[in-house]
């Protein structure tokens, strides 16, 4: 079995009443299909049906928020993006121009990585006495046929793309699945996707699904801004404003019993996340969780958020962190600039910092001011997986307490890229829990 659209409350089809599910496996690798989904004002390209779609918000391709309208079938409509999980997930909502009913549907894709290529699944529910006139009444089993028909476009589409570009079966097999598709693909079975479910009930606010891989009885949170246990994060979910808690996780991989997430999104005036989860006995036992602002692109054009987004598993997991680590303790915790160029080719770093420039000069000449006001006393957390490393680490910035939080990509022995921020620690009073944040 393959993953499914993970369901808003109103919208799951047990309750729905129409419901549509078409999937097809395709020969082309998942990043091929992901740019076709949600390069929405070209679908025309390979399914002419869809050819008056407009974005309306300047942006160029769908992401979490757009908004865009689109005429099917001689409705117009209007859609909003509701999940957006980089060449996994897609979903949105619609509402009918002109209807009075409150109809509405939601639509969710989901791609998954096989051997051929990759297995790609439409579902869509229909809520209202205007789908049930024009689709229940009028056109039954309707949305099903229109779907098959744009799955096996879509397809189609794709293959020829990947065939254009020389990438048959042996090149979307040369690098291992994503941990999203690992075992037997049925419904949250990793931890990865366990994990992603949580932020999709979260973001849906739906409680149950937020807390369902979570041991409700030896749960412990270690996010100063929240009450522990379950009912701190039930609490943050009930009282928070629905703009408040949708995230997109950017990044997601695994070291053991620890999940890693970075994040994007808007909570509580900060704009980039990470998280990390334990499990035990399949279920998130402990949580902490580290945020910054976010800031325009840095001098180079990196956001704080860009950049690969999985994880290279072919690399060795245990080389990528002994060098980050070894690195990391020599110049960051001693101090020791000058064994800098030991750890990187020449002047290749990609830096994804605010108000910074890529390069190995830039970033020794930004250390060297950078540690006159901060310092770095022992790395807490180390955790990787293949080419990524990620580290929270304790210290000092203007004599106050403060977590350093990074991730770093190694590439051929050396690291080649950067992601991260301090936090200050907040004062003890100020806490909601006791656990200490890291």
């Amino acid at each position: 079995m393959y993953n499914h659209v993970i369901w808003p409350h109103q919208y799951d089809p047990k309750t729905s009443a129409i419901y549509a599910l078409n999937d097809i496996d395709v020969n082309a690798p998942p990043e091929v299909v992901w740019k076709l989904l949600v390069d929405a004002e070209n679908w025309s390209s390979y399914f002419p049906a869809e050819d008056q779609v407009k974005i309306l918000n300047g942006e160029p391709e769908l992401a979490l928020g757009t908004k865009y309208s689109r005429v099917t079938v001689g409705f117009p409509m209007h859609l909003v993006v509701t999940e957006c999980l980089p060449g996994r997930r897609l979903s949105w909502s619609t509402l009918v121009d002109g209807d009075e009913t409150d109809s509405s549907a939601y639509h969710g894709w989901v791609i998954t990585p096989t051997d051929d290529g990759c297995h790609v699944l439409s579902e869509e529910t229909q809520q209202g006495p205007f789908f049930l006139e024009e689709l229940g009444r009028k056109n039954p089993g309707a949305l099903y046929r229109y779907h098959q028909e744009w799955v096996e476009s879509l397809a189609r589409g794709a293959e020829a793309e990947a065939s254009k570009r020389g990438l048959g079966f042996q090149d979307c097999c040369r690098q291992p699945a994503s941990p999203l598709a690992k075992g037997d693909k049925t419904m949250a079975k990793t931890d990865i996707e366990k994990v992603l479910t949580i932020f999709h009930g979260i973001s849906a606010g739906d409680v149950n699904l937020a807390t369902l891989h979570i041991d409700h009885k030896r749960f412990v949170q270690h996010n100063p801004y929240a009450t522990d246990g379950v009912e701190g994060l039930t609490q943050f979910i009930n009282q928070s404003p629905r703009d408040q808690l949708r995230l997109t996780v950017v990044r997601a991989f695994q070291d053991g019993p620890y999940v890693v997430t970075q994040a994007k999104g808007q909570r509580s005036g900060r704009n980039v996340f990470f998280d990390i989860f334990r499990f035990e006995d399949g279920l998130v036992v402990e949580h902490w969780a580290f945020s910054a602002m976010d800031a325009p692109p840095n001098q180079s054009g990196h956001t704080q958020t860009d950049g690969p987004t999985e994880a290279t598993l072919s690399a060795d997991t245990e080389k990528s962190k002994s060098i980050v680590r070894e690195y990391y303790e020599t110049v960051h915790v001693s101090g020791d600039h000058s064994k800098i160029p030991h750890y990187f080719h020449g002047d290749h770093c990609i830096r994804h910092e605010p108000g910074v420039v890529d390069g190995v000069t830039a970033f020794k000449r930004d250390l060297e001011e950078l540690t006159k006001h901060r310092s770095i006393d022992e790395i807490k957390f180390l955790f990787g997986q293949g080419d990524f490393v990620f580290i929270a680490a304790k210290g000092s910035h203007e004599n106050e307490p403060c977590v350093y939080i990074d991730l770093y990509r190694v590439e051929e022995g050396k690291i080649a890229e950067r992601w991260g921020f301090p936090e200050k620690i907040p004062l003890q009073e100020e806490w909601k829990n006791n656990n200490g944040m890291l």
